[in-house]
């Protein structure tokens, strides 16, 4: 008898054991699946960032890891996790990028570039100008420069109208516009001139700060320099008639870099 019970206990205790090393399992496998989502979220929030910050995305996770300024996304980085980015795709209008980041369970059986090639919302792979959707099997995250153009475009326009502002004060007060270089040579008519360079500013826009000032106009980096650190031209058309030109590097579909202007013309009034 005595024996007997002994052996129940100790196959109630197995089986306890079991339940609770099962149960501890479960538990880890569910906080290790958050950890992997949540290093997902936190590194397509970081390359949504940084295509922010610099107009581009990055070229690999490596790469990624290596900018100055997200080093600390080596610590997100995870052998689930892929990544790419697209050539340059038309859909007529635009010609952009796409970039795709995901995580993958490798023991469903799906590598990377399988994950990359299957399309959950049409047909095409991710590098093809048909619309792209992820498996649902997987975690993630789709980002093209398209998306954004248009308000680019407004925005810098906004930030053009601001410096128009500055230089239509200037006509306001000596009922001509600025009409000379920064070495006090006149300028052409109809010629154009980097607004860094009349403001007496040799650097580029990753080295800009403070106040510069063009024939007493106040100009600052943000005037001289469009939001993807490009030059800012003033084109002089006559004492009468001014406009600030950006080359954007946005190509439409038919390839042709579009440019941003804003135009003051105070010759019909």
């Amino acid at each position: 008898m005595y024996a007997l019970i002994v052996f129940a206990l100790a196959v109630w205790l197995a089986f306890v054991g079991h339940k609770v090393t099962t149960d501890l399992l479960g538990v880890a496998d569910i906080y290790q699946s958050r950890d992997k989502h949540m290093r997902t979220v936190a590194m397509a929030e970081s390359i949504e960032q940084f295509h922010a910050e610099h107009g581009a995305f990055p070229v690999s996770i490596a790469a990624f890891g290596a900018a100055a300024g997200y080093e600390q996304t080596r610590s997100l980085s995870d052998t689930w996790q892929g990544y790419a980015v697209s050539p340059t795709l038309t859909d007529g209008v635009w010609q952009y990028r796409r970039a795709v980041f995901f995580l993958n369970d490798p023991t469903r059986g799906v590598d990377a570039n399988a994950y990359l090639a299957a399309n959950a919302c049409g047909t095409g792979a991710y590098d093809t100008a048909a619309s792209w959707c992820g498996s649902a099997t997987g975690l993630w995250y789709r980002r093209e420069d398209r998306e954004r153009f248009n308000e680019q475009i407004l925005t810098q326009r906004a930030r053009m109208s601001r410096m128009l502002q500055k230089l239509s004060d200037y006509y306001n007060a000596n009922s001509a516009f600025p009409d000379k270089d920064a070495g006090g040579n006149p300028l052409a008519p109809d010629s154009v001139t980097a607004l860094a360079t009349l403001a007496g500013f040799a650097g580029a826009a990753a080295s800009c700060t403070g106040s510069f000032a063009y024939q007493g106009v106040p100009v600052d980096c943000g005037d001289m320099f469009d939001q993807w650190g490009n030059g800012i031209g003033y084109q002089f058309l006559s004492s009468k008639h001014i406009f600030l030109v950006s080359e954007t590097p946005i190509y439409n579909g038919s390839g042709n870099r579009v440019v941003v202007g804003a135009d003051f013309d105070n010759s019909l009034i």
